[in-house]
């Protein structure tokens, strides 16, 4: 009598991440792959940069746009931005900011009533122009009247390397019609407490803000079996479902600590109609200077931009996936089993390699 085959419970083990030897495609801030290149020619593949600073101008007293800055001119609609429009004596105030990554990012906005609103810890206030003028955008004149401020908060130093920053500022009139787009935050409180003109509203739009970051593509590092099974061949794009994100490579300074890895599932479709159920578990580990070239080092932080002089005071880190394809739906298990294998390469030197 022949014995009964048990049915297998993984079909697969993969390791996910960026091949050393092989080609890195570069990422844009959205996830969309740019064009194939290799790792030593590459560009940076960069992700948005942030808002870091806001100013309050008066254009009516003759002020220009600081240099590296962006004046908010128009709403969502076209319309004039004008910040003091309904004041008696306009002073023609706009808002403006600028990008970078020198500084922690700025994380939210707000509008305060000076008088009615208790500022909140940790928020700053426009008080000023950049040419030492008043930034507040009511008038102020009578005994009445309470000045307001656009108000913002940031980021702190250990949110740096991982927190949503604020990427995007629009202002709307909703009178016109206008409305905050979808991902966009609105400030429900007025702009415009003068006597004329329309309400005036700020919104804005966050995004995860990563200093100096590298995003790529995530590829196949290592299988097994290496042979495909005959039921169900390995899916190519088993890696983008193990890392849909993409594989960052990071910059981070010295003794920072690491994340907690992050579990995730997927479903599959085989070519006869099977479902195949993944399991995913992601994490840094870390990774080799010289795999970098000099650009993406001088993006990372790792090199000076002017002489090109290695900065020592930073590590480099790489996000890594390990992943189980399988017939059956044990997510549970399979969870608890990618976490000991995580924890297992961890608490290395190992004699033979982790997928062994």
């Amino acid at each position: 009598m022949a014995e009964e085959k048990c049915p297998q419970l993984v079909d697969y083990f993969v390791v996910a991440g960026l091949d050393p030897t092989g080609a890195w495609r570069p990422l844009d801030e959205d996830g969309r792959s740019s064009s194939s290149s290799s790792a030593s020619s590459s560009p940076a593949a960069r992700a948005a940069e942030p808002v870091t600073d806001l100013v309050v101008i008066s254009r009516g007293l003759g002020e220009e746009v600081p240099e590296g800055f962006t004046c908010i001119e128009k709403t969502l609609g076209g319309h004039s931005a004008e910040l003091s429009a309904g004041l008696l004596n306009n002073p023609h105030l706009y808002l403006c900011y600028r990008r970078g990554w020198d500084k922690p990012p700025i994380v939210d906005l707000g509008v305060l009533y000076e008088g009615k609103d208790q500022l909140k810890t940790n928020w700053y206030v426009i008080e000023t122009t950049p040419y030492s003028r008043s930034a507040s955008l009511s008038s102020g004149g009578a005994p009445t009247a309470h000045r307001v401020f656009v108000t913002y908060r940031r980021a702190t130093d250990s949110q740096g390397l991982h927190t949503l920053g604020v990427t995007d500022i629009a202002l709307l009139l909703p009178s016109k019609g206008e409305v905050a787009p979808h991902t966009f935050c609105r400030v429900n409180k007025n702009l415009n407490t003068g006597m004329w003109g329309p309400a005036l509203f700020l919104c804005f739009k966050r995004a995860m803000a990563k200093a100096n970051a590298l995003l790529f593509e995530a590829g196949l590092i290592s299988r097994y079996p290496q042979e495909d099974l005959e039921a169900f061949p390995l899916p190519e794009s088993v890696p983008v479902f193990c890392l849909p994100m993409g594989v960052s490579v990071e910059s981070w300074p010295l003794n920072t600590k690491y994340q907690l890895p992050v579990f995730s599932t997927f479903v599959l479709t085989s070519a006869c109609g099977d479902k195949v159920y993944g399991a995913a578990l992601q994490f840094y580990e870390s990774f080799s200077r010289e795999l970098l070239s000099e650009r993406q080092s001088v993006r990372l932080g790792l090199l000076s931009v002017v002489d090109r002089r290695p900065i020592g005071s930073r590590s480099v880190h790489g996000k890594k996936s390990i992943c189980v394809l399988s017939h059956w739906p044990f997510f549970t298990v399979f969870q608890k089993f990618l976490t000991f294998i995580y924890r297992y390469s961890i608490s290395g030197p190992h004699v033979l390699p982790l997928e062994k």
